[in-house]
């Protein structure tokens, strides 16, 4: 089996876009030294890419790097004060309107039951409020994974994936780069571990387009996947999840409920 084949069969289309894609992104540099160095038919490359395809490899890489970028989203959202969900409801955010706000709150409580508090409660107790939006959002969700009707939402979804879990695994893939493109220079003489540290060499095609690879990586780890790449992403998520609230049916039973505070 090689490797397109097991990224097919073991991972749908989230976790092939949004997991393994950066995983692959933070191999890329080791990836490309090692098959230029060593040469893409060297039979130890070859039968390690057999076994890491079949027993697994990609899942793993996948799994990596969804707990890295959880760990990251966890951080981003105490920076943040919450999730872009939460905080697009707030009445005191102003990237959406108040009419829009409004809406978006009415058709939350005719179409998930769920009450949500005005502005006066929120300013009383904003807490509480967000709790409102956060259940309100933990409902919408469920109802919204028909990929091929909520097709926009999904993509946005899949964005904020992917530059959430390459934001969680830049430090790994920017070790990786440097890494590379260090022994890429000692291979070729530039560095030394004696002396003369340091001496001019000529590299060779294939060494300089290592060394490129390496230093745009490198650079786009360093000021491309950032906390703000992943904020605007997540935003851009979060408007499309209230936009469906337009296109979900409307709950049947009950009547719409508040969220229960634990008092102490």
């Amino acid at each position: 089996m090689n490797w397109s084949q097991a990224f097919t069969k073991f991972l749908d289309p989230y976790e092939l876009k949004a997991r393994l894609f950066p995983g692959l992104l933070v191999l890329l540099p080791g990836i490309i030294y090692f098959a230029l160095t060593f040469g893409p038919k060297n039979p130890l490359l070859v039968t390690l890419g057999s076994v890491l395809a079949t027993c697994g490899g990609p899942s793993l890489l996948a799994n990596f790097v969804r707990t890295w970028g959880q760990r990251a989203q966890e951080k981003l959202y105490k920076k943040w004060s919450a999730q872009p969900s939460t905080i697009l409801l707030r009445h005191r955010d102003d990237q959406l309107s108040d009419q829009t706000t409004i809406r978006y709150h009415t058709l939350a409580s005719s179409k998930l039951g769920i009450v949500m508090p005005s502005r006066a409660e929120e300013e009383d107790n904003p807490l509480l409020a967000d709790k409102a939006y956060a259940a309100a959002a933990d409902a919408l969700r469920p109802m919204t994974n028909d990929k091929k009707k909520f097709d926009l939402l999904f993509k946005e979804l899949v964005h904020y994936g992917y530059n959430r879990n390459a934001y969680g695994s830049r430090w790994v893939g920017f070790v990786i780069a440097i890494g590379a493109g260090l022994m890429t220079l000692f291979n070729a003489g530039v560095l030394n571990i004696d002396e003369p540290y340091f001496q001019r060499a000529h590299l060779s095609p294939a060494s300089g387009f290592i060394l490129s690879i390496s230093i745009a990586m490198a650079l786009l780890w360093a000021l491309h996947f950032t906390g703000q790449t992943v904020k605007q992403s997540g935003f851009s998520y979060a408007r499309r999840l209230w936009e469906a609230l337009e296109q979900v049916p409307k709950k049947t039973a009950g009547s719409p409920r508040a969220p229960r505070v634990r008092k102490d």
